[in-house]
């Protein structure tokens, strides 16, 4: 009895080790070469229970098969499109992965407010991926957009960016990270330091009206911040960035020295410090993120006078001008939670907190500080496959404070509140027709001392709207798609505004065809109303409450050409524009000069896009683009567009990879033609004071840059570069000039800690 025991048990003892040892593989090759593809990421989700799990193929393109169910499987690798398929418990696979060098296979969401390919959006989208980003060393979204777009132009302003896009200024352009708007506008801007670009997944960039589905502000299009998730069980990453200082502006002083502060702030390192902290559990997935950077402030000296010919005067002048642009501090830290309820009910939770210090070099101990906290909550039911309720709420608040840095004191200047609850039912009608209906309540409010001049203490003033909008995407056959919507608008103040849109694609392969027609509308923001403000004395600037909103018709057709190496598309646009908001000059009773708002009654504006890219070898990519604008706002029958018609940008990219090891080589140039245009100036006339206008022009010129990216075992990622390559200097600096101080060298180190463990691990094993 004991022997029969004695084999039984060893025969289970063996058939497990057996079992052990028979372990299931799946395998990753190239279709073309049929080499492995290692570090691809694979994940797992059972049919039944929804249980998810996830794996990175080896050096050797394998991984273990572990399910314990009927899973589907998500394979995917930067360059090479995503397969999508089931697989069984014990089952040995292979798969063969083609390459997606155009990225027309990715997933994007903004142009349509849902899930859709690349290649199957009827507006024209570009799409920028973390991958670009990190191989590139680029930590501000609008250095991305300067190198990718065409048609973008950033200036410094004193409170911090100022974008053009399509020649449209930040006022028709909405800024959204992960679908959520940003609170703290200035000038339209918002604070785009505030975007963490380590922690970008992807950028989604939507041109020409977006009104019918985000609404006022959206009238030129709309730039969505898609944010990464943690896709293993657990990650952990550090990072920094290291730049060449600009200036040192007091490399002398004493710690005991009057000037010290403004040495210690206005010299500080160009530096940019990151960490994230991630865990996926099957129904619990949890990432903490923190930032801190840096960077230095200068002064930019013309090399060039700026003369000045004044048209209808008999006056001139010349200047050489001079810019101080800032120093800045910035500390952020955010906490993402989601939670899988049910099999059909999930949960998410963020809330981020933002500091951001900006230093001039004003000697009065006063700084201006920043801070910014926004939370949202967000519950997704899915009812079946065919339909899903999302709810939603988010909540941000960006203030303002002068602070001086000597002294525990500071006093708030601005307070700006947006709240957004939102209801959205995605509802699948058959497989021609995804019918989109969405409810929204946007709340804003702002405090600030610039709506009245007369107090010193905030004084608030607030809107309300509500928003209904219904979308249908109806696929006609396989080669006609059609997307029409609506969205109508009731604001507490202007009422109910209606605004279409209507999308049409045809694809005759290798061509797809797109039109569109939009109508936006603007509603005046709260400082274009109530502002009443002076300018540290130099002007003031007032509001006008009898503003109406402003609106547009924009139309636009492309075509785009795809073949396996190659993509061009062409995108011609027109937008007409009715009472659109801008501003003019004049003196008050006391002489002093007063910004004024209005309503221009009727102007235009249209342009010519061209995108392109090129595999010219597996290894070897180039893109590029080419923006032509012309804007015919005038004031007095003068130009006042300080829009370039002509700029473009292009990227070559070398690419080499050997099993453990993979080099990038990027050089990126970007070029702005030439411009001109009427510039209005404070003038005294025979004693009086009168607005003059002389005729600005700009030169012609290109930035290039240059990177050299390497990175070990996808774990560690080396950048070197250098920035204006050229040491390209603007010989007149300005508002509309470039405001680099020259050629800039930098280095950055990434650490996928857990990655590393990981391969570590793996081979003290073996």
């Amino acid at each position: 009895m004991k022997s029969i025991i004695a084999f039984l048990l060893s025969s289970t003892i063996l058939l497990v080790a057996l079992q052990g040892i028979a372990q299931s593989t799946i395998e990753i090759v190239d279709i073309e070469t049929l080499k492995p593809i290692p570090y691809a990421h694979l994940s797992f989700e059972s049919i039944q229970t929804k249980k998810k799990s996830y794996s990175i193929t080896s050096l050797e393109g394998k991984s273990d098969n572990s399910v314990s169910e009927k899973s589907i499987i998500v394979i995917s690798f930067t360059g090479y499109k995503t397969v999508l398929d089931t697989i069984l418990p014990g089952e040995d696979k292979k798969y063969k992965l083609s390459t997606d060098l155009m990225n027309l296979d990715q997933v994007v969401v903004t142009a349509t407010r849902t899930s859709k390919k690349l290649k199957d959006v009827p507006v024209i989208t570009q799409l920028l991926l973390a991958e670009e980003i990190e191989s590139r060393g680029i930590t501000e979204i609008g250095s991305l957009l300067e190198d990718e777009v065409p048609g973008v132009e950033i200036h410094q302003a004193g409170y911090g960016a100022d974008i053009k896009i399509q020649g449209l200024d930040a006022n028709y352009v909405l800024f959204l990270i992960d679908g959520e708007r940003m609170a703290g506008e200035t000038e339209g801007n918002v604070d785009y330091s505030r975007i963490n670009m380590n922690d970008v997944e992807r950028v989604e960039i939507v041109k020409g009206a977006s009104s019918a589905l985000y609404g006022s502000q959206a009238m030129g299009g709309v730039i969505n911040i898609i944010t990464k998730k943690p896709n293993n069980k657990v990650e952990f990453s550090l990072g920094g960035k290291y730049g060449e200082m600009n200036q040192t502006s007091y490399p002398d002083l004493k710690s005991n020295d009057d000037f010290y502060f403004y040495k210690s702030k206005l010299d500080l390192p160009n530096l940019n410090l990151h960490g994230t902290l991630g865990f996926n559990l099957n129904k619990f997935m949890s990432k903490t993120n923190f930032n801190i950077k840096s960077s230095d402030a200068y002064i930019l000296t013309s090399s060039d006078s700026l003369h000045k010919d004044y048209v209808d005067h008999d006056l001139k002048g010349v200047e050489l001008p001079t810019m101080h642009i800032p120093g800045n501090e910035d500390y952020s830290i955010s906490q993402l939670f989601e939670y899988q309820v049910t099999d059909k009910w999930r949960m998410r939770a963020n809330a981020n907190y933002y500091k951001h210090n900006i230093y001039d070099f004003k000697k009065d101990n006063i700084y201006d500080g920043y801070e910014d906290f926004n939370f949202g909550l967000k519950s997704i039911f899915s009812f079946s496959e065919l339909s899903n309720l999302e709810l939603s709420y988010n909540d941000d608040t960006y203030h303002k404070y002068e602070v001086n840095e000597r002294i525990d004191w500071k006093n708030k200047l601005y307070n700006h509140h947006f709240y957004n609850p939102k209801a959205i039912l995605n509802q699948r009608i058959n497989e021609q027709h995804f019918l989109t209906v969405g409810l929204e309540d946007l709340a804003e409010e702002l405090a600030t001392m610039m709506f009245s001049s007369a107090i010193d203490s905030l004084v608030s003033k607030s809107s309300n709207t509500i928003i209904a909008y219904a979308q249908d995407d109806y696929q006609i056959n396989s080669k006609w798609n059609m997307i029409g919507g609506f969205r109508m608008d009731h604001h507490s103040t202007y009422g109910t505004h209606l605004t279409p849109k209507l999308s049409m694609m045809y694809k005759l392969i290798p061509v797809t065809f797109r039109a569109n027609y939009a109508m936006g509308f603007r509603s005046p923001t709260l400082k274009e109303l109530y502002m009443d403000w002076s300018m540290l004395g130099m002007f003031d600037i007032k509001g006008n409450e009898n503003l109406i909103p402003e609106t547009n018709n924009y139309l636009s057709f492309s075509a785009e050409y795809t073949r396996s190496v190659f993509n061009i598309s062409a995108n011609f646009y027109q937008n007409w524009f009715k009472n659109k908001i801008g501003g003019y000059w004049s003196f008050d009773e006391y002489g002093k000069q007063v910004y004024n708002y209005t309503n221009i009654d009727k102007s235009q504006m249209h342009g010519l896009e061209v995108l392109f890219k090129y595999n010219i070898k597996r290894n070897f990519f180039i893109s590029g683009g080419y923006s032509y604008i012309k804007d015919s706002q005038e004031m007095n029958n003068k130009s006042i567009s300080a829009i370039s018609p002509h700029s473009g940008n292009i990227r070559f990219e070398y690419t080499l990879t050997k099993r453990i090891y993979q080099l990038k080589v990027n050089l990126t140039g970007k070029f702005t033609g030439a411009k001109d245009y009427y510039e209005l100036d404070d003038i005294e006339v025979n004693g009086q004071q009168e607005v003059g206008s002389y005729l600005a022009h700009y030169d012609p010129f290109s930035m290039w840059k240059f990177t050299i990216s390497q990175s070990f075992h996808n774990g560690i990622y080396l950048v070197i570069g250098v920035d204006n390559i050229f040491d390209y200097k603007a010989p007149i600096v300005s508002n509309n000039s470039s405001l680099s101080p020259g050629r800039r060298g930098y280095i950055s180190l990434n650490l996928k800690v857990d990655h590393l463990y990981r391969e570590f691990r793996s081979l003290i094993q073996k």
